[in-house]
């Protein structure tokens, strides 16, 4: 067997400490220069999951291609056309489309309409769910911010930037809502300046200096909810929120301020000075930090490949392009009536 002009050294099938044979994952084509998928190598990446006899790796020639137990493809950059496809299939195997961009930000895929069977997404109805953070009931030791330390904030909003034009026309929303408000914009498409690399610096800064932060996502489609108020959350400072999914179903009770609920930019303006003008109602928002944590790890789904892979195997494949696109986002006149308002 050659890959690449390579021959290929078939290993044994490995077993677990306890002789049970290990699930074996292939990644294809690696995510945006990340062979493992942002996921890990091995099976120590399974250690603290419900079931661990899961391996991973990038080598094609591990095994015989049709002899993997699953087969990851990053679906935002895996173009039917130009890549590679393997050679042998199995029918006792799955390959898995993963992808976390949105269909608004994905090629259209053209290639076959049963060459997934499962789906590994950020969206709640996927195979796996594969989704930006989650929140978990738990009793925390958080300690509230002060009144005085509320009013010391000398910044009212902040949003973090650098695509300045996408589908979801965010920036309609900005552009409106700072006619009431002054809005600090880093990043490319503002003034204000915070190395890019250094995310959770900035995102310091803003908890330091701001009362609001704009978590308004470029694509409005189903559960598309991403770092942005993730990355928020885990920070004394309220996001405001702006895209397609239930909230309520991402984030914890009132912890977020959706811009959907509101008739008007005007009518979102006077709860947001409401806020900023009363303290106690402001610091509301963060007593769900006592009852509540958000994580942002990929721990969830890895643990649910690998159990899924030792349940009986159910025959399914997926027409891609109509479960992935059709009708999960919103654009031009279908946008939600405030960005019209």
């Amino acid at each position: 067997m050659y890959i690449n002009n390579f021959k290929c050294v078939i290993n044994d099938i490995k077993r677990t400490p306890d002789n049970v044979p290990y699930k074996n994952i292939l990644y294809w084509n690696g995510a945006f220069g990340h062979a493992d998928f942002y996921l890990g190598f091995g099976s120590k990446i399974f250690e603290r999951c419900e079931v661990r006899n899961c391996f991973t790796t990038d080598n094609r020639c591990y095994l015989p291609i049709d002899q993997f137990d699953a087969v990851l493809f990053h679906g935002r950059e895996y173009i039917w056309e130009t890549q590679d496809k393997p050679e042998n299939r199995s029918q006792a195997q799955v390959y898995i489309y993963v992808n976390q961009e949105s269909p608004a930000n994905t090629p259209k895929w053209i290639g076959s309409d049963n060459f997934f069977n499962w789906t590994m997404t950020y969206r709640l109805d996927s195979d796996i769910a594969y989704t930006y953070g989650m929140y978990k009931n738990i009793t925390t030791n958080y300690k509230m911010p002060t009144v005085e330390e509320v009013q010391q904030k000398s910044r009212k909003i902040a949003w973090m930037v650098s695509n300045c034009n996408p589908p979801s026309n965010r920036k309609t929303l900005y552009e409106k809502l700072s006619k009431y408000f002054p809005i600090d914009v880093y990043g490319a498409c503002g003034t204000m300046s915070c190395p890019r690399e250094d995310s959770n610096g900035c995102y310091d800064l803003i908890a330091r200096n701001y009362k609001f932060y704009l978590s308004f996502e470029n694509s409005i489609c189903v559960d598309y909810v991403t770092e942005k108020m993730y990355s928020a959350l885990n920070r004394d400072f309220i996001p405001i929120v702006y895209g397609g999914a239930n909230y309520s179903k991402f984030a914890p009770p009132n912890s977020v301020i959706d811009v959907s609920k509101f008739s008007s930019i005007e009518e979102l303006a006077k709860y947001l000075k409401s806020l900023d003008e009363d303290p106690k109602k402001y610091l509301s928002y963060f007593e769900w930090k006592k009852h509540y944590i958000v994580k942002r790890d990929h721990k969830t789904a890895l643990c649910d490949i690998c159990k899924k892979l030792n349940e009986p195997l159910l025959h399914k494949s997926y027409d891609i392009q109509k479960w992935w696109s059709d009708g999960m986002c919103k654009v031009g006149d279908d946008l939600p009536k405030i960005v019209f308002t």
